[in-house]
Parts: C-alpha cells; structure tokens; sequence
C-alpha cells in the first residue's frame, strides 16, 4: 500500500527556530509520532498491513496557483500511490481562491492521470466556507471524496499556549492531529481501499485445479481449469474440430479487490523460474520455500508462469462492484446451470454471479439496451459449430444488429467459434470481460463485423487465432438448401477505442484490422494502453484484403513481449501431420502491413492505408532478441500504405533512433517516419 500526503504545514514544516518551533513533522504536533500523517498511517497499517509513505509540500497550489502545471507532480506521479490525501488551503492569498480550485484540479490529474488511486481531500482546519467549496468542487471533478474537518474547528484542538509564537500555537496540538487523522481513517475505511479481497467459492460439479495452491489476502482461492493451446498449429477448417491433444491445461483464478492484495502461489510443482506477465506492471515476484508471493496493487489481469509458458496460472483480478437486478433480469447465481442458448432481447439484462458457471452461450439480435454482467463463467463447451457455420448464431456471445449493449464482467471459456462476435452493431461497451480456454479452430477473441462506436476496456483475451479483430464482410448463408446474402459491408468500421487490455495471442494477430476489410471506409480507431503477452503472426497488424479505405488509425503506448519459450506457427497438412518445431528464437513483427485481394475479398478491388500513428510502442525481450521486424506492403501505385508516423520505438527501454531500426517496404509503400 502506497499512501501520498500533499499538504501544508499541517503535514510537515522544518525547523524554525525564529518561530520557536524546532520540529520536522507536521506543525504543531508534540512529536512525529503524533501528526496526523504519522497516526494516520498507523491506523491503517493495523488493518491492512505495511504502508510506504510520501509526504509532499503542495505550497505552490496554495501560494501560486496560477502558475501550477502538471509538470510541478512529475516525481509525485512516479510515486505512484494507491491513496493520495491532500490537506490543502489555509495560505490561499485573498482573491486567489478560484483559481487555487483550478490549480487542485491539475495537481491532482497530473499525479492520478489514470484515476488510478483513491483520493481524500480534506476541508479547511481553519474555517473557510469559500475554501471549502473549491476542495469539494475539485473533489467531485477528481473522482475524490472531500472529508470535512468541521469537527476538529475550535480552541480545544489547538496548540494554545504549547507555543509562543500565535501562528505555530494555531495549528492543531495532538488531539487535533488525533482527530483530523480519525476523520481521514474513516473516510478511508468506508471506502473500501483497506478492505480484503472478496474471493468466491468454485461451485459443486466444477474442476478444480490441482497445479497451484493459492491464497489471497490470506484467504484459500480455488483455481479453475480451462484447456489452452499448447501450440501454435493450425490448418484450414478440415470439417472436424481440433484434436484435444493439442491443448493442455491451464489455471485460472479470480477475486475482487478494493485494495491491493497479497497473493501466495504453491505451484504442485517444483520450479527455477517464475515470471509474472505484463512485465510492464513490474511487479515483484518472492520465492521461498516452494511458494511465490507478490502484491497486486490495482484490478488488472496477470499470467504466472513457472519455467516457461505451460501449464500457467491465470489471474483476474477485478475491481469490485455491485450490479442491480431488474425485473428484466435473466439471473443465474451460484452454481454449474445447463442453460443452452441464451437468447436475450430489447431491455433484458442476463446476470451471470459470481460462482456461477453455466454452460451455453448467448445470442442477440435486432435488439437493443441490453446488458450482461456479472463475474460468473459463460462456457461452451460441449457444443459444436454448425456444418456450415451459422455466421448469426455460432460462438460464445454473438450480437447481429444491436445498439447500445453493455457486456461488464464474465468470463467466457471454450468457445466453438469466433469467441464474441458482433455484425452491424453500435454503440458497444465491453469492459473487463476475460477469454480463456479458446483453443479449438477459428476461436478468435473479439470479431467486429461492420461496427461503429466501440469501447473495449480492461479486458483479457487469451485466444487461439486473431484476438482483437475489426473486419468488413459480405458473405452467404448457406442452410444446405438455400443460400442468403448477408451484406453487412453496407456499415463503415469508426469510431473505436480499444485500452488497458491484456492479450495473449495462441495463433494470428494480436490487435489487428482484416483481413476481411469488406467496406467503404476504417477510420478513427484507437488501440491505447494494452499489453499483448504473446503475438504469434504479429502484434499490430494491418490485413487489407479488400476495397476499405483505411486512415487515422492510433496505436498508443503499445507494451509486447517476447519470450525465449515461444515457438514459430505452423501449418498442420494432415490429420497425420505433427508439430515438430526447432529451437530457434522465434520474432514476429511488432508492427506490419501489406495489401492484397486474395481468398478474404469479395470485390477483388484494392483499398488504401494512409495517416497511421504509432506512438510508445514497447518491446519487452528475452536476451537474445534483436528488434522485431516492421514492413509494409502495398499493392499498385494507386494502393499503397503512406503518411505512417512511429514516434516512440522501445526495446527493452531504449528509445530507438532511425538508425537502430530497419523497416521493411516495398516500392508501393510512401512515407514512413521514425522519431
């Protein structure tokens, strides 16, 4: 637990003998021990355990507000705490108090640009209604709570007479400090950033995982199995699916968490080596005595891997949350339910509790305001995809023609197809929604099928082929009997922004658009804060296989890692045919393109790409990896990739010059910029 203290005097002031007052902690306290930072922070050390501090002067907000910028919070900011409290206001000059209001706001974005950490922010100690309509305006700007301090006005709170000095013997003696620490704690603690994680039973019926023993906040944590790729071997759909043996097991867990919390993980086995993924969290990993333990201070997805990427432990920690039930509420609570298909319509809401598993999947179509939620498991397994494939109902969580659909929280195992699909859909909001165990052919992650007005957030994909997919389609039904057109190119791919999601790519590419591109026009898409754990054909990929016009196109502060534990893909000729990779380190792009008509177009007319950024994009790789490659390729002078801007190229985390960097293209390929 980080907690940062921004204040004033009240929290901390040096020696000043001119003013009788020879402490270094928070004026006017009889020791450190006794300042409201210090009683604070033992408080809340005796309910959740070891706290690191800051303590930082915000003078400059109170003195000179006009002159604040966020470039003031930097080392604040790299703190980076899970609780800010900032105890601001009583040396606001006369006049100056909006534009201090205005100034707190930036202070407090600058050092929580991602609203990250609970912010507390208190009243005046000295009574100042204006002062407090500023904090509590900036409170509520911030996502923060403003905690009075009304109770602690008055004499008796006071150091009068302790000091000779009036402006020392103002500030608050140890009952003040006392109770402005107790005002603090209880805002706090009913916030819920001290409490445990809420960890849920696994249901009766559901396997358990026996690779790893975990505890969470010192509470057992069941894990569950899910069956994962074991290689990257792949084949045209030979009308039969995938042999199972060439997946194997894998674990995952999942809890809540309004605080950070501590895990310990025994894994049945014993181990030399132990990675926790994203390596961009940075998160520190301990081993003693067969276990590893490490603290997750933020909701996020995580993979632990033990002597390489098999057999892993999945980790989804989720932010906690209530969701209400309506009398539209199709509600499944704890337990394994054999649902079949769900078919959900206009103002239906489908709950999926947390311990819940049920087996089925969902279906929506013509329909709209309609929500799923919950932190349950969504399982497909034992369906089969359809022969031939019913492109409107196959797969795990199929929309066609829907507006406004929130799907919030579940977890989706072994789909039988693309894993969630959605054809002419708007206005689409999935956040913290986990794939895992697609490891059957085509079980793609997300297929955005002619969409528009998209938010992906906070979710992890873990798929067996393409895993953020935006596609243009136009193609046929066929029941056997009859064949119906479906048309879907007649809606452009706009307005998306996918950001903060963990992938992990078992075949194909990891954030990409096509290859199917079957529409007039892509444009205003934005990938942003993601990491992909895994590309296996690539990582930003740009598959034009069709007439689209693609532009202004973001991918933004990028994480990909490469392990020395992955292997090539390759393509299975024959039932017979086995995966016999060699030993070779294995480097798929980090960014490409290229452009054709091939088996994916339907109007064998080329498209453009063109205003395309790359910004921050981070290679994370195992000793031994050069940089990844980087091409593009057009088709015709007329249909070329051009105006591709890479600004900010990392690997390992130095910044990358022209010179460093090799990028591949051919002569129908325009201008390319690194910086």
């Amino acid at each position: 637990m980080k907690v940062l203290f921004v204040g004033n005097s009240l929290a901390y002031h040096g020696e000043a003998p001119e003013l009788g007052w020879y402490g270094n902690h928070g004026m006017a306290a009889s020791s450190k021990e006794n300042d409201f930072v210090h009683v604070l922070t033992r408080m809340i050390e005796a309910k959740c355990g070891p706290v690191e501090t800051m303590v930082a002067g915000g003078v400059k907000v109170e003195r000179e507000p006009a002159a604040v910028t966020a470039e003031d919070f930097a080392h604040l900011r790299a703190f980076d705490p899970d609780i800010i409290v900032a105890r601001l206001c009583e040396n606001v000059p006369a006049g100056q108090l909006e534009a201090f209001g205005k100034a707190y706001v930036r202070m407090l974005r600058a050092i929580d640009p991602e609203q990250n950490a609970k912010i507390f922010c208190t009243g005046s100690y000295w009574p100042s209604k204006e002062a407090d309509f500023e904090i509590q305006t900036a409170a509520s700007l911030c996502g923060g709570i403003y905690v009075p301090l009304d109770a602690v006005h008055g004499d008796a709170f006071k150091a009068l007479g302790e000091y000779a000095h009036e402006g020392v013997a103002a500030h608050p003696n140890d009952a003040g400090m006392k109770a402005i620490a107790g005002q603090l704690f209880a805002a706090i603690d009913a916030s819920g950033a001290l409490d445990p994680a809420t960890v849920y039973p696994i249901p009766d019926g559901e396997p358990i995982s026996g690779d790893y023993q975990v505890t969470v906040d010192g509470q057992p944590a069941g894990c569950y199995t899910c069956h994962v790729s074991a290689m990257p071997f792949n084949r045209e759909w030979p009308g039969h699916q995938r042999p199972y043996s060439q997946g194997e097991q894998a674990s995952f867990l999942y809890f809540d968490m309004s605080a950070p919390a501590r895990l310990t993980v025994r894994p049945n086995r014993a181990f030399t080596e132990a990675v926790l993924r994203p390596l961009s969290k940075g998160i520190e990993l301990t081993a003693a005595d067969g276990a590893i333990s490490f603290t997750i201070r933020k909701p996020g997805h995580f993979s632990l891997e033990i002597d390489g990427r098999r057999h892993n432990l999945h980790i989804f920690a989720n932010p906690k949350q209530a969701y209400a039930r309506t009398p539209d509420t199709l509600y499944f609570g704890p337990g394994v339910h054999k649902a079949g298909p769900i078919v959900l319509h206009s103002g239906q809401t489908l709950f999926v509790d947390a311990g819940a598993v049920v087996k089925g999947f969902v279906q929506c179509v013509d329909s709209s305001n309609v929500r799923i939620v919950g932190r349950g498991i969504l399982d497909c397994a034992g369906y089969d995809r359809h022969v031939p494939l019913i492109w409107e109902e196959d797969g795990l969580m199929n929309l066609a023609r829907c507006e406004n659909v929130l799907v919030d929280g579940v977890i989706l195992r072994d789909s039988n197809w693309w894993s969630i699909t959605a054809f002419n859909c708007v206005n689409l909001h999935y956040n913290n929604v986990k794939t895992i165990g697609m490891w059957r052919y085509n079980t793609d992650g997300f297929d955005f099928v002619n969409c528009q007005n998209v938010r992906v957030t906070n979710c992890f994909l873990r798929n067996f082929d393409d895993v953020i997919v935006l596609k243009g389609l136009r193609v046929e039904q066929n029941d056997g009997a009859s064949r119906t057109p479906l048309c879907y190119e007649r809606m452009n791919v706009q307005n998306f922004l996918v950001e903060n999601c963990v992938i992990w790519c078992d075949w194909g590419g990891g954030l990409e658009l096509g290859a199917e591109t079957v529409a007039d026009e892509y444009c205003n898409l934005v990938f942003r804060n993601c990491d992909i754990l895994r590309n296996d054909m690539g990582a930003l990929r740009i598959h034009s296989g069709d007439r689209a016009v693609i532009h202004h196109l973001t991918y933004e502060n990028i994480n990909v890692e490469y392990s020395r534990y992955d292997r090539a893909p390759m393509m299975q000729t024959s039932d017979e045919a086995k995966y016999e990779p060699d030993d070779m380190l294995y480097t798929p792009a980090v960014i490409c393109g290229w452009m054709y008509c091939g088996r994916w177009s339907n109007d064998n007319i080329l498209g453009n790409v063109y205003d395309i950024t790359y910004k921050n994009i981070r290679v994370y790789a195992d000793e031994g990896f050069g940089v990844p490659p980087i091409y593009f390729r057009g088709a015709s002078p007329e249909n070329r990739f051009d105006r591709i801007t890479i600004d900010g190229l990392y690997f390992n985390g130095k910044r990358l010059a022209a010179a460093d960097v090799e990028i591949e293209k051919n002569e129908f390929t325009g201008d390319i910029t690194l910086k």
